[in-house]
């Protein structure tokens, strides 16, 4: 019987149960593939590994599971199968030659291969058409191979060491999502928007280009819908902003911007309002300048009355993950809030204050810190959804239900296997439709009691 498997991409190591790593904390990456098993020695080959150093065998596991390699260690040594034996050497020599022994010098010196850049660019098309329609065999297919690429390389271009893990993170997350067993559509878009915001600046200046220009779009579509203007009182609008964070990005959009290459600039997009795109004015480019002062401010204001009179608002969130900061982007681009990322800090205008910190509880990772509180919820969705499995047609139980079912949507629990939380979520989302649909008892307690049988595993 095949065994499931979750693996920490910074320590190496490979366990049957999810989690955190007890070495480094590191939430367990769950791999997309089961556990090799056991079979004839002629049919195996082994690997000793006993002198590589933890991250680059983190490197190889994630590569080993992005190319689809069925493994599993035994002690130091790596065994597959022996039909995978060519594959399993080429990502060896790859991920053990890249970047090993290398001093701190060397490495700012070193090159990005010229593979490495093509693996973002398959990873950025994969992704791109996954967003468009998330059950494009051929783009899994494509994305499965090119992430072992993207998984084994030490740099890409345009990319710090921070932005390469947010990549494999949330590359991860799609190929489980992609694995999982019920069609998880709206989670595979959604994780292809990620994946390609943060692919782009490694992918090329036209990629880079094309995602603000869509984030653009997003954020007048959100903003007509609001009946709001894209613009903010003094600093430009920068959609798609947060790629900047990435070095030498931001020299990219302000070429791409003077060239009119498709980088928007400053629009408005309010109620008998002009379309954006039509002024006369040429595009600005998409790149955080800060607050520009405003010329009727008084010259004698000092730096902090001139920010109080701006009426924008700057949220500091350095300490957030790469792709905690273009989830946060996708959700003001889809409520038509108009921001500006000038490195990790981000600026609103003060009347979405409010709006803007709700949206910080929907990002994934950020609600984690009240780990025993999100359990308790858990626990008390589990008793409201056994007592309804025994009594379907009770309308207090189904009430008690319904309102106690929100846990199942905010973000995987620590701990958790994300795939697995997934399925929780659609169970959830299953069985209330079939109370505020059929309404048939049968069907109430039948979803009723699988829920029951998933959350049990939890509590």
């Amino acid at each position: 019987m095949s065994t499931k498997i979750w693996y920490c991409a910074s320590c190496g190591y490979e366990v049957s149960t999810r989690g955190r790593c007890h070495s480094c904390g590191q939430r367990l990456v769950a791999s997309p593939l089961p556990e090799l098993e056991s079979g004839p020695d002629d049919d195996e080959v082994g690997y000793r590994l006993d002198q590589w150093d933890d991250l680059t065998r983190g490197r190889l596991i994630g590569a080993l599971a992005g190319a689809g390699v069925l493994h599993r260690f035994e002690d130091e040594e790596l065994v597959v199968l022996a039909v995978d034996e060519p594959e399993v050497d080429r990502i060896v020599e790859r991920v053990s030659g890249a970047g090993a022994g290398l001093d701190e010098e060397d490495e700012e010196a070193e090159p990005v291969a010229e593979g490495d850049a093509n693996a973002a660019r398959e990873v950025y098309e994969a992704a791109r058409r996954l967003r468009d329609d998330p059950t494009d065999m051929q783009a899994d297919g494509a994305l499965s191979e090119a992430s072992a690429l993207l998984f084994a390389a030490d740099r890409l271009p345009g990319t710090d060491e921070a932005h390469l893990a947010a990549l494999g993170r949330v590359t991860r997350r799609l190929l489980g999502a992609l694995g999982a067993d019920e069609a998880l559509e709206d989670e595979i878009r959604h994780q292809a928007d990620v994946l390609c915001r943060l692919t782009a600046p490694a992918a090329g200046l036209e990629q880079v280009g094309q995602e603000a220009a869509r984030a653009r779009a997003s954020l007048e579509a959100g903003a007509r819908q609001k009946g709001r203007q894209v613009e903010l009182p003094h600093s430009r609008v920068t959609p798609a902003g947060e790629m900047v964070l990435v070095p030498g990005t931001e020299a990219d959009l302000l070429e791409l911007g003077e060239r009119g290459g498709g980088v928007p600039g400053e629009a408005t997009a309010g109620p008998g309002g002009d379309e954006p795109g039509t002024g006369s004015g040429a595009p600005t480019p998409a790149v955080p300048t800060g607050a520009v002062p405003d010329e009727e401010l008084d010259e004698d204001l000092d730096e902090e009355e001139a920010d109080d009179a701006s009426g924008e608002l700057v949220f500091e969130l350095g300490e957030w993950l790469p792709e905690q900061r273009v989830e946060l982007s996708l959700l003001l681009e889809g409520a038509g809030v108009s921001y500006n990322w000038d490195g990790p800090d981000l600026t609103v205008a003060e009347e979405h204050e409010a709006e803007v910190e709700g949206m910080f509880g929907l990002v994934p990772g950020l609600a984690d810190e009240d780990d025993e509180a999100r359990y308790r919820l858990i626990e008390e969705l589990f008793a409201a959804v056994g007592r309804l499995a025994n009594d379907p047609m009770s309308e207090e139980r189904q009430q008690v239900f319904l309102g106690a079912v929100g846990a199942v949507e905010q973000p995987t629990p620590v701990g958790v296997d994300d795939a697995y939380w997934w399925r929780v979520r659609s169970q959830g989302r299953a069985l209330v439709a079939a109370i505020e649909g059929t309404g048939r008892p049968d069907e109430i307690s039948r979803d009723a009691s699988l829920l029951a049988e998933m959350l049990h595993e939890m509590v």
